[in-house]
């Protein structure tokens, strides 16, 4: 009887153990049936920095810089040598056309004229008296005309008074001639005394004085007058960017020497002929200065507005690329990246126009150079446009 219940047991612990064996059995082979739906990977979610298209005025410019020059500049120099006996102006005095800038001793000069005109008054009265001796011949020779036609005067004296009269012609023509010398050797002594008065040619400013009473002058300019009403900005540019502009642009002008301020200028001319050179065509603008504000030699850019529009699609330039021969933006819609090609407009260098293509409140990559396949999931990170 003890050991039938102990063979009873023995089978009852060994049913227990076997039932255990295939519950742990099942367990794990469960276990591992799920884990690769635990481990698969989640879609990335890239980061990229954006920009909202926005509306706003651009324009299309040029941008040159240079150094200002005054409309003219002029070297003023004695048009005779000599001491100079008195200097009249300063640097930075106003002068205008005709004005009396320096005088150049001139007493020799002037006794050169005074002797001009002591030979045109013995020109005159050698004149008078040659005239007077021509009207006696007349005289003497109609008497010997009338004398001979009535038989009372003999041939012989007849050539004798025709050749007197010939002879007092000769004279008053040669005392006329004298006195014309005279009298052109007489304006030119009153133009050398002219000219021992230098005068500014032009309405300006000094600009450059080289010489002081007593000084010889030489190689130099007496004085540089520059008319500084209006200066002007010269500058280079290719053929392509002289082939967009046009007389009469409006142009905004900034100094260094002057920071924060702005001129108004216009784009005054354009050369007509490349320069071999450099294959550049010059231009050349012009900007009004009444209060002497701009002054010659500062370094000067000037911005010359080629167009503008207004209400305009915007977004930065490196927003727009080239693909496959079209260009493109990186569109944000909801969280998927989109190419979308774009018709460009004007560029101010900074912003671009899109003439079609986005709207107004439509995001984008702010710089689609960097390489986001497009259909990518993203976060995008705004930034002002």
């Amino acid at each position: 009887m003890t050991r039938r219940v102990s063979l009873v047991r023995t089978f009852v612990a060994a049913a227990i153990f076997g039932s255990s064996v295939v519950a742990i059995g099942c367990g794990a082979s469960t276990t591992t049936e799920a884990a690769p739906e635990s481990t698969a990977p989640a879609a990335t979610v890239v980061d990229v920095t954006t920009v909202t298209a926005s509306l706003g005025t651009i324009e299309s410019a040029l941008e040159i810089s240079g150094t200002l020059t005054p409309l003219s500049r002029v070297a003023v120099k004695p048009r005779l040598p000599g001491t100079i006996e008195k200097m009249l102006v300063d640097i930075g005095d106003a002068v205008s056309m005709g004005q009396t800038i320096a005088t150049i001793d001139r007493r020799e000069i002037d006794a050169q004229a005074d002797a001009a005109v002591a030979t045109v008054s013995v020109g005159k009265a050698a004149l008078e008296n040659a005239e007077a001796s021509l009207a006696n011949a007349v005289l003497e020779r109609d008497r010997a005309q009338n004398l001979f036609d009535k038989g009372a005067l003999p041939r012989q004296r007849l050539d004798g008074a025709q050749s007197l009269h010939r002879s007092a012609v000769a004279q008053r023509d040669l005392a006329t001639a004298n006195l014309a010398q005279a009298d052109a050797a007489l304006r030119s002594a009153r133009e050398v005394q002219r000219n021992a008065t230098v005068t500014s040619p032009v309405n300006g400013y000094v600009v450059e004085r080289n010489y002081d009473a007593g000084a010889i002058p030489g190689d130099k300019p007496v004085v540089v007058v520059a008319d500084m009403r209006q200066m002007k900005l010269a500058a280079g540019v290719s053929e392509l960017e002289a082939g967009r502009m046009r007389v009469g642009l409006k142009a905004r002008v900034s100094v260094q020497a002057k920071p924060g301020q702005a001129f108004d200028g216009v784009l005054a001319a354009i050369a007509p002929e490349v320069d071999e050179r450099n294959r550049h065509f010059m231009i050349d603008v012009r900007v009004p200065n009444p209060n002497r504000a701009l002054l010659s030699g500062m370094y000067a850019t000037a911005r010359i507005v080629e167009s503008t529009v207004a209400n305009a699609v915007l977004v930065p330039k490196e927003a727009v690329i080239s693909k496959d021969g079209k260009r493109v933006v990186q569109k944000v819609q909801g969280d998927v990246l989109l190419t979308v090609v774009v018709t460009e407009g004007l560029s101010d260098g900074t912003l671009v126009q899109i003439v079609s293509g986005l709207a107004a409140g439509d995001t984008v990559m702010a710089d689609a150079r960097r390489q986001v396949p497009a259909g990518s999931t993203v976060r995008g990170i705004a930034t002002k446009s």
